[in-house]
C-alpha cells in the first residue's frame, strides 16, 4: 500500500512566481496495512509525510522572503494532501467508508 504526498506549485502560480514550465513533485510512501492500526506508527507515517513535504517543497532551500512563503504555503498543503490520504486509509481499514457508503 502507498500514498502520495503531493507538492502543488499553486501557491507560487498564485503569487505570479511560477513559470509556466514548473511542475509539481511527488513522493510516495510505502506502508503496511497493519501501520494503519498502530498508533506508533501512525505518527511515525505522519512524521515521513512531514518529510516529504519538507523534501518536496525544497523548504530548506528557500532563501528570500517570497521563497520562504511560497515553500511554507507549498509545505503546508502537501502535508494536507498527505494527510487526507491517510486518513482515507485508516477510515478504510477500520471499515468506516465501506459503512458510510452502506448507510447513504
Amino acid at each position: 500500500m502507498r500514498f502520495i504526498a503531493v507538492a502543488l506549485i499553486a501557491a507560487a502560480a498564485l503569487t505570479g512566481a511560477a513559470s509556466a514550465t514548473e511542475t509539481s513533485k511527488s513522493v510516495e510512501i510505502d506502508f503496511r496495512a497493519s501501520d494503519l492500526t498502530n498508533v506508533e506508527r501512525l505518527d511515525s507515517l505522519r512524521a515521513r509525510i512531514r518529510s516529504a513535504a519538507l523534501d518536496v517543497c525544497d523548504v530548506y532551500a528557500a532563501r528570500s522572503l517570497a521563497e520562504r512563503r511560497m515553500a511554507r504555503e507549498c509545505m503546508i498543503e502537501a502535508q494536507r494532501q498527505g494527510e487526507s490520504q491517510l486518513n482515507i486509509a485508516v477510515a478504510r481499514a477500520n471499515g468506516v467508508i465501506e459503512v458510510a457508503a452502506e448507510v447513504r
